[in-house]
């Protein structure tokens, strides 16, 4: 399997940016268009087959990395490239898993900041 990092709501020099980071991992970079956004996660990293478009009412979102096919060694290496790269914390960053492989950004973004504000307050 491939591993593939998909890059939401990054602008142009932002997805240059990162594109250069990732190059020396070999990871696939996609980046994902407007048109692409209702499409699941792990479809759009080529793990599914089955879009599963779904309608997000959420709204615009901010920068979202999601990683398929991804091993914990392999998390620590873009973590870190991104991070000299110069993303901060700012970004949100995400493993496709069985559960979140059928949602879309969208909704990976939301549940992932929510699990973020949990963690703030406790």
């Amino acid at each position: 399997m491939k591993k593939t990092v998909l890059l939401y709501n990054f602008d142009p020099d932002e997805q240059a940016a990162a594109k250069r980071a990732l190059l020396p991992l070999h990871f696939a970079v996609r980046v994902i268009s407007e048109d692409e956004m209702p499409m699941s996660v792990g479809y759009l990293a080529g793990l599914t087959e089955d879009s599963g478009k779904r309608e997000y009412e959420g709204g615009r979102f901010g920068m979202l990395v999601v990683m398929g096919g991804f091993l914990g060694s392999d998390v620590d290496k873009l973590l870190s490239a991104m991070r000299k790269a110069g993303f901060g914390r700012d970004v949100l960053k995400a493993v496709i898993t069985p559960t979140n492989a059928v949602w879309c950004g969208g909704e990976l973004y939301a549940e992932i900041l929510r699990e973020h504000e949990q963690m703030r307050k406790q």
